[in-house]
């Protein structure tokens, strides 16, 4: 990676930990989960775009030597508890407990795997929670639920820009899924208020 697409790394997980951060701040007021998960997704990020200052990091270099970058442990944890959240305050317990539980206890099982067995267990985790996020928003007729669904989908599961880079998510892409994400939340605690 040269010195333009480690800077381009470095602002993109920058800003997606920013946007995470508001997000917590702002989904705090709604309910706790969300703001956790927002909360994790703004740590994993923040690891991500310092990775290359901690000691085994190569800057310019492969910036993964962690067998377990944030964006893993985002998809795995961080956006499952916001769909927790997102189900709750429609009522749905049941699913809200079984996409969280399911994702807690495929986490640490997934952790052992090797790389691609990690991805497999990142996509399948992120598509669970996008489509039970877009499934609730299309019956709840929440537009920016649906978007952050889709959103989720598209930063996670589209595959890498550059050959051979291992896929870690698109930052941008997943900063806008996230604003819309906590707008839906918000829309959702009007709804229900």
């Amino acid at each position: 990676m040269g010195a333009a697409g480690g800077c381009c790394w470095v602002l993109s997980h920058a800003l997606l930990c920013a946007v995470c951060l508001l997000c917590a701040l702002r989904a705090r007021q709604v309910t706790g989960g969300p703001a956790a998960g927002f909360l994790l997704q703004a740590l994993a990020a923040a690891s991500d775009a310092l990775e290359p200052l901690w000691p085994g990091g190569v800057p310019g270099g492969d910036p993964h030597p962690d067998p377990l970058p944030g964006a893993w442990v985002s998809a795995m944890l961080g956006q499952p508890l916001v769909a927790f959240g997102f189900h709750r305050l429609s009522g749905d317990r049941a699913t809200a407990n079984l996409l969280l539980g399911g994702a807690a206890a495929l986490a640490p099982a997934a952790a052992r795997l090797p790389e691609e067995g990690r991805l497999l267990a990142a996509r399948a985790v992120t598509f669970l929670t996008a489509g039970s996020i877009l499934t609730l928003s299309v019956l709840t007729a929440n537009g920016p639920g649906a978007l952050g669904g889709l959103l989720l989908v598209a930063g996670n599961l589209l595959p890498a820009p550059a050959p051979g880079a291992r896929h870690d998510g698109h930052p941008w892409v997943l900063a806008a899924g996230n604003l819309a994400l906590q707008r839906a939340l918000r829309a959702q605690q009007l709804d229900v208020d």
